[in-house]
């Protein structure tokens, strides 16, 4: 019976379309997929390089696997969750059994240290890079403990709005009463976007005052700005957030599939921008050291050489 009964009624009056209604499912496989497959080859590459380079693996490089782990599960439970990425009255109310509620609980959970490990991450890289700068260093613990205390504030608070407690059962309910853990997440999709703006600028000052060409300090300062996708879907998941919050009771399980989306835009971002230097770096490895260039540049010479000794022998003849 509850197979047939939507979750709100439909407010144009409309039937409930549970057969092909208007759905985020593609959107969310295609760019789950898109990302994760790019950060499969991002992030293997990047601990290749740095391993390469230092002969061991770094801090920034065991927060960047975590977060990369967190990542892959994040998208995962998503994708699982795509049968409620549609319009609520358009969802019907067996669709949210315990097993979805619970999948809801681990979401929640995982989401602020996903992030936390994605951009500290990007701190902890800085530390490497530029720790002999001590207002950087400085800049970059702040901004590790603040980013701790906002990021890792929101399980204690998924934990009491998304789990059942006492009598409470692995049900609607139990999704109803987590309405009430919006304002945190709204708060930390706030701080998300100041922090992203923060990572971006941070390296700056120190990049200008490189005593290098100025085309390589544009390199550089190309590589340290793809932080600036970061602050794009950080801003949009934000904006969801506010529209989540504002109509709370209108279509909810619509504007969380949407924000979902964004989240794991966030998150694969801020793990490619963690990875964005050793990729850079790893030109050289893959190709100068690897002597495919060599090899081909000798090719190019055996080739031109070649050429010229036929054309002599012609010329003989």
């Amino acid at each position: 019976m509850s197979e047939e009964i939507p979750l709100t009624p439909n407010p144009d009056g409309s039937p409930p379309n549970f057969i092909d209604p208007t759905s985020l499912k593609g959107v969310t496989i295609a760019v789950s997929t898109t990302l994760l497959g790019a950060s499969v080859i991002i992030v293997p590459l990047r601990l290749r390089t740095n391993y390469k380079i230092y002969r061991r693996l770094a801090y920034d490089d065991y927060f960047c696997i975590v977060a990369w782990t967190l990542a892959i599960v994040h998208a995962g439970l998503v994708i699982s969750e795509t049968a409620t990425a549609r319009h609520t009255w358009d969802i019907s109310l067996s669709t949210i059994d315990a097993s979805w509620v619970k999948r809801t609980a681990v979401l929640g959970t995982i989401y602020g240290p996903a992030l936390w490990f994605a951009k500290t991450a990007i701190l902890t890289l800085y530390l490497r890079l530029f720790s002999i700068v001590n207002w950087l260093r400085w800049c970059c613990y702040i901004g590790i403990v603040f980013l701790f205390a906002t990021y890792w504030s929101l399980v204690p608070v998924s934990i009491v709005y998304n789990f059942p407690h006492g009598d409470e059962k692995w049900d609607v309910t139990t999704t109803a009463k987590s309405v009430h853990s919006q304002v945190a997440y709204l708060v930390a999709g706030a701080i998300s976007v100041i922090s992203d703006i923060y990572i971006l600028i941070l390296p700056f000052p120190i990049l200008f005052k490189l005593q290098m060409s100025l085309r390589r300090k544009i390199g550089l300062g190309m590589v340290f700005s793809t932080a600036i996708i970061g602050i794009i879907s950080s801003a949009f998941v934000f904006y969801f957030r506010i529209i989540l919050w504002e109509n709370r009771t209108s279509d909810p399980y619509w504007n969380v599939s949407a924000s979902y989306v964004l989240v794991i835009v966030e998150m694969n971002v801020a793990i490619i921008v963690s990875c964005a230097p050793a990729v850079a770096a790893s030109w050289k490895l893959l190709w100068r050291d690897s002597g495919v260039i060599s090899s081909l540049r000798s090719v190019f010479r055996n080739t031109r050489s070649l050429i010229r000794l036929t054309s002599r022998e012609n010329t003989e003849k």
